[in-house]
């Protein structure tokens, strides 16, 4: 279980950040043949993958093969090794190394808006400045007005952070509202979760216990990289 560094009105712990639970228990399939149990392998395609095909003429195709290596078809490929980058304009494809990785932005009507440096970005969950609470949505506008990718949830760790967690939860599940979550010295950066990750907008929904069920609570994590929103329409043509 990961840890998860949270702070809410001047109090900060250190909770248990994890997946939800399986509804159902995940089936247990065993792959074999009649021959046996097989394992899975990672093999070579066979596929020439330094010519592009769209390069490619159809009197080469008619006398050759020069889009696949069926020399290399079937190999067994090394669990050590490490991906290799050819520059597709190159007459000559060679393994370069002095190449910069950009992220390009585009607008909803498919154009190019922005090409900027790629982040190569580390956890920030659980580093000295806490995840804070920051705006709050209507539960209804935030469930329909943003796509979410993943969800998680949070777990306490003893009765201190149990009392903690659960007083966030009631008053959210009272105010039927869902709060912005943000990283970093301000609280406004977005969360990454893993190492390499991708940066996401993260809302906390919380509902406890009623009836049979006093004293429970529930607090998950929701992760969202699209926010959905009309275009603007253009006035009718007079």
């Amino acid at each position: 279980m990961n840890l998860f560094h949270f702070e809410h009105q001047g109090k900060s712990a250190r909770v248990g950040f994890c997946a939800l639970p399986d509804v159902r228990p995940k089936p247990v399939v065993a792959q074999k043949t009649s021959a046996g149990p097989v394992a899975r392998m990672r093999l070579l395609n066979g596929i020439n993958c330094r010519v592009a095909p769209a390069n490619l003429r159809a009197t080469e195709l008619i006398e050759a093969d020069p889009e696949l290596a069926l020399e290399d078809a079937g190999r067994r490929l090394d669990t050590e090794l490490t991906a290799a980058y050819f520059d597709p304009t190159d007459p000559d494809p060679k393994p370069v190394g002095d190449f910069k990785e950009i992220d390009i932005l585009f607008e909803v009507n498919g154009a190019e808006k922005e090409r900027r440096p790629h982040l190569i970005r580390t956890p920030n969950l659980n580093t000295l400045h806490p995840v804070k609470l920051g705006r709050r949505f209507p539960m209804a506008e935030a469930l329909t007005q943003f796509v979410f990718r993943a969800s998680y949830q949070l777990r306490h760790q003893d009765g201190l952070t149990l009392d903690f967690l659960y007083q966030i939860a009631k008053e959210l599940h009272e105010q039927q509202q869902m709060a912005l979550l943000g990283a970093g010295p301000k609280g406004n950066l977005p969360l990454v979760v893993r190492e390499k990750g991708s940066p996401y907008r993260a809302f906390l929904y919380g509902e406890i216990g009623t009836g049979a069920h006093p004293g429970e609570y529930k607090l998950v994590v929701m992760l969202s990289d699209q926010e959905l929103k009309r275009p603007a329409q253009t006035p009718p043509e007079e």
